[in-house]
């Protein structure tokens, strides 16, 4: 160090000493004073910004259904789209059958897994669950009870839900066919034993 900067080291020293103790006390209550408003403004802030995410994070549905109305107003068809992508993410029903045995002599059709299987006094419910379409579901076992000997008889009918019973002697079979979401269908067979 030359010697012009250590004389200026020196002589600030010397000043710097020769500030009084109450002002060296008045200086320091000040800094702890700013100090305590920061940490009490950054508490205030960040409860204040809490406050306004709770409150943007409870607005958010209101919010995505007034978007989905617009947009399904410009585009026809987008709730329905929405409604798969959410479903994309959805456990499918088991892929292997539950105990039990198919009550009935037609065949199951390809594709559909027994997810439910019960006996009731004189009877026996199964339901199959799977990827399919219901015309050709119904036409399957409708030609199936047919090709048994099977009269057939419609109960009740929708575009999504049809009901049959099908008699062959005292034997009574019902059957239900129901189209579900995503072009999933499932059919539930009752029989009944005199």
């Amino acid at each position: 160090m030359s010697l012009s900067k250590l004389s200026l080291f020196s002589m600030l020293a010397s000043r710097i000493f020769a500030i009084s103790r109450r002002t060296w006390i008045l200086i320091s209550v000040v800094i702890l004073m700013f100090t305590i408003l920061a940490v009490w403004l950054t508490i205030s802030l960040a409860g204040w910004l809490f406050g306004m995410a709770q409150e943007g994070v409870s607005a958010v549905p209101d919010v995505a259904r007034s978007a989905v109305q617009q947009v399904e107003k410009v585009v026809p068809g987008a709730t329905q789209a929405i409604e798969d992508l959410r479903a994309i993410g959805q456990a499918a029903p088991p892929a292997r059958d539950v105990s039990g045995t198919d009550p009935i002599p037609v065949a199951r059709f390809p594709g559909l897994a027994r997810t439910h299987w019960q006996r009731e006094d004189q009877g026996i419910t199964v339901r199959y669950e799977g990827k399919a379409d219901l015309a050709a579901v119904l036409d399957h076992y409708a030609k199936g009870f047919a090709e048994h000997g099977y009269r057939q008889e419609l109960l009740a009918a929708t575009p999504s839900e049809e009901r049959h019973d099908y008699h062959k002697g005292e034997e009574r079979i019902g059957v239900t066919f129901v189209q579900q979401k995503e072009n999933r269908v499932l059919v539930s067979i009752t029989t009944r034993q005199p």
